[in-house]
């Protein structure tokens, strides 16, 4: 019947001159762009911390233009050889074509502003949306300012094949397929992303695994940026060398694979390698074609899967929201909700997640450059204090499942020693296990008493204020499974207001331990240490007593105001 009706409804068109959803590809392309434009304004909307990191990131992309500039001079008029520049060229390219690719690929998380999932209802083919989409990837910051660095590369290539290029009819070939050439290497840039996003939309995945990929992806990039850092370090140790000679071999491997295939071409022009030149080109157009149709059968797929749902996950297994190692009671449950939290909910999972890289991190750190070392053991204390701090929105991640505490009325005091109760389960024996085993590893073990008490000090410090903060200052969260690289509520006035003030409140009551530690490591007093680690101690005890006391009295008095702020996720 359905079949009659939808061929009664075409021949009826057909015959008035009907053309439902007709549009032409060049209207296609510039509803897309329009969309993707008015998207990124709106991503500002309310969202100061992107647009500060925004601003940020553009003075940091300017000040690396500036930078290219003067590298490219000092490569082509200042050296007075030109010698490096090729490779330069070469090298860059590849790797900018290499960091367009692998930034999605690693950032398991993200997603496309222009999910081809979210036009599965409209009557349009992967073949009909590709070309506005592609136009639509230009539309980015990182876009542009890739496109501004090719430019500049372009101006210097020109410059070095006027100065330095190997005869007339060579430089004019280069000339002519610079330009080509380098666009061609933009588009590439932008198709790469584009074709992965797609494959990613396209594949049945669950819920939990892309959330769990998100966490990876945001550890990864956290890893990378320890481990340039450290890297960093070392740079004077560098064998200038032996870097000169395996450079050369590097550059010229990349620049015969896909990512730096086409930015070789006109340099293998000038230097009058003309085979060279057409081989990496056949490389380059043959990668662009097999990207767009790979891009294409991906767009076809998650454009006709979208409305099926994503995977099961499979069963889950059901067990007792109260751990065997507690009494059923009403802490009991709070204690087993929270802990499933901190294993489920991705929310947690980055709070807890980056703690172990950034203790790799200073461990490698004072392994590296041992005057570090006692520097590395306080920001390991700090970083403990900061650990407690993680509960200081707890209110505000229940959200709207905020009612079930209120209607079943569940005891304050539980509800906030059963969050505590967890993360202390999590927290406690990673905590004092670090704790001795950096001192140990530095040859510092007469600090491990101080710096074991003293973590543990301001970590239960961190409990108490972040318990009264939560039931003082709530806000509103991101839900369940928001990708921590896009979470809008910790960017809000409210949620910095809220970690400044319990930050505040974690080292504020920690300063006669500061004293007493910096008094008895000036005088090389043992006992002194002991004393100021268990100073910590008692400070953190009676602070986190005061605190639990605050948000008890606050909840009890005013849980209902305090469902009304967070009761909507952003």
């Amino acid at each position: 019947m359905a079949g009659v009706l939808s061929s009664e409804h075409v021949a009826t068109a057909s015959a008035t001159d009907v053309r439902h959803g007709a549009i032409s590809q060049k209207s296609l392309v510039r509803l897309l762009l329009t969309l993707k434009w008015t998207l990124w304004k709106r991503s500002y909307r309310k969202n100061v911390g992107k647009l500060i990191g925004t601003l940020i990131g553009v003075l940091y992309g300017l000040g690396g233009m500036v930078g290219l500039v003067f590298a490219f001079l000092g490569a082509t008029l200042w050296s007075g050889e030109g010698d490096l520049f090729p490779m330069i060229i070469r090298g860059l390219g590849a790797l900018t074509v290499l960091v367009w690719f692998l930034l999605p690929v690693l950032a398991f998380g993200l997603d496309d502003t222009l999910d081809p999932r979210r036009f599965a209802l409209y009557p349009r083919s992967a073949k009909e949306l590709q070309p506005g989409m592609f136009a639509a990837a230009a539309l980015s910051l990182p876009s542009i300012f890739t496109v501004l660095a090719v430019a500049i590369a372009t101006a210097f290539e020109v410059l070095w094949l006027v100065v330095f290029g190997q005869g007339a009819g060579w430089i004019v070939a280069a000339v002519v397929l610079l330009i080509p050439a380098n666009l061609a290497g933009i588009a590439l840039c932008l198709l790469l992303p584009r074709a992965w996003f797609a494959h990613s939309a396209s594949r049945a995945s669950s819920r939990s695994g892309r959330e769990i990929g998100g966490i990876i992806g945001m550890l990864v990039m956290f890893a990378a940026i320890y481990g340039f850092s450290l890297s960093m370090q070392k740079v004077a140790e560098i064998d200038v060398d032996f870097v000169q000679r395996w450079l050369p071999g590097v550059v010229d491997v990349l620049a015969w694979t896909p990512f730096g295939a086409f930015f070789a071409v006109p340099m293998d022009l000038a230097e009058g390698h003309a085979l060279r030149a057409l081989l990496r080109a056949v490389i380059g157009i043959a990668t662009f074609a097999l990207m767009w149709q790979w891009w294409r059968r991906s767009l076809d797929a998650s454009l006709t899967s979208a409305l099926t749902g994503d995977a099961s996950s499979g069963t889950t297994k059901v067990s007792s929201l109260v751990p065997r190692f507690v009494k059923p009671s009403a802490f009991g449950a709070v204690l087993g909700k929270s802990l499933r939290y901190w294993r489920r909910d991705t929310r947690y999972l980055a709070a807890v997640g980056i703690y172990p890289l950034i203790i790799v991190f200073f461990v490698a750190m004072g392994l590296m450059l041992p005057e570090s070392r006692p520097m590395m053991l306080a920001m390991t204390v700090f970083m403990c204090g900061l650990s407690g701090i993680s509960l200081c929105n707890e209110i505000g991640f229940d959200g709207p499942s905020g009612w079930v505490n209120i209607t079943a009325n569940l005891p304050a005091r539980a509800n906030m020693l059963g969050r505590v109760a967890a993360i202390a389960v999590i927290m406690v024996p990673a905590v004092v296990v670090v704790t001795v085993a950096m001192p140990l590893l530095y040859g510092m073990g007469h600090l491990v008493p101080l710096v074991v008490l003293a973590s543990l000090g301001t970590m239960i410090t961190g409990w108490g204020a972040a318990v009264a903060v939560a039931a003082i200052l709530p806000y509103p969260a991101s839900s369940p499974g928001t990708n921590p690289m896009k979470d809008k509520s910790a960017s809000s006035a409210n949620a910095m207001l809220t970690m400044a003030i319990a930050m505040a409140a974690v080292f504020v009551p920690q300063i006669p331990t500061i004293i007493l530690a910096i008094w008895g490591l000036v005088v090389g007093s043992e006992m002194l240490l002991l004393v100021a680690g268990l100073v910590s101690v008692v400070v953190g005890v009676v602070a986190f007593l005061v605190g639990l006391r605050l948000s008890v009295v606050r909840l009890q008095a005013h849980y209902p105001d305090l469902f009304q702020k967070v009761r909507d996720y952003l």
